[in-house]
Parts: structure tokens; C-alpha cells; sequence
């Protein structure tokens, strides 16, 4: 893969959530209180998402009720401004973690390992 097609997410712009048939605007990029990580905000043209931004009560950015999702990097694709695809989002981490965002106010369970 060339190195010229490996990009990093950026506020404002333009992507979709692969999987996930959705479409939208990055609104925040970094860490959380939610989940260890980078995670990304973003604000998605219809009301398809979990929340509005806000997460167990911290703010991370605004957006109406259910058009807010966090994922993570790995799973965005750029797109320019036709809707196109225009390449793959460099992952700090390669085979990151595809968890989304829990529901708020419901309880995460917890994995045990079993010796």
C-alpha cells in the first residue's frame, strides 16, 4: 500500500463508518472517559447514531439526539467532495479494536479469562 493513501482523521471532514452504511462529518478526535484509546466523533447525516455528542455526561462535541457516533479510526474511510471514496485512514494500530460505543447508562460487561 503506498504511503500517499494512508491518511489521518481530521475535524470537519467528510466520512463513512464502514459497516455500518452511514455517512457523516468528524466532530472529534483523541481519548475519552467512555474507553481507553483514540476514538472518533462524528456527526452523521441522519438520525442512525446512539447519542448527541455527550457520553455518560461529558460533552465531546453537539449534534442532534441519535445523529452522534464514536468509532474508531479503523473503521472510517475518507471520502471527498463528490461522496467518494479518496483512500484507507492510517490505523496507529493495526487489527485495532471495532467496538463501538456502549449505550448510555447501560452497564459494560466485563471479560474474565478462565485459567
Amino acid at each position: 500500500m503506498s504511503e500517499n493513501r494512508l491518511m489521518n482523521v481530521k475535524v470537519n471532514q467528510r466520512v463513512e463508518v464502514t459497516g455500518k452504511d452511514v455517512r457523516g462529518v468528524v466532530a472529534y478526535v483523541g481519548s475519552t472517559m467512555f474507553a481507553s484509546g483514540k476514538w472518533i466523533g462524528v456527526v452523521l447525516d441522519e438520525p442512525r447514531g446512539k447519542n448527541n455528542g455527550s457520553i455518560q455526561g461529558k460533552t465531546y462535541f453537539q449534534c442532534k439526539e441519535n445523529h452522534g457516533m464514536f468509532v474508531r479510526q479503523s473503521q472510517l474511510t475518507l471520502l471527498d467532495e463528490s461522496g467518494a471514496p479518496i483512500g484507507e485512514i492510517a490505523s496507529p494500530l493495526s487489527g485495532a479494536s471495532t467496538a463501538t460505543t456502549p449505550d448510555e447508562g447501560r452497564p459494560r460487561p466485563r471479560l474474565s479469562r478462565s485459567d
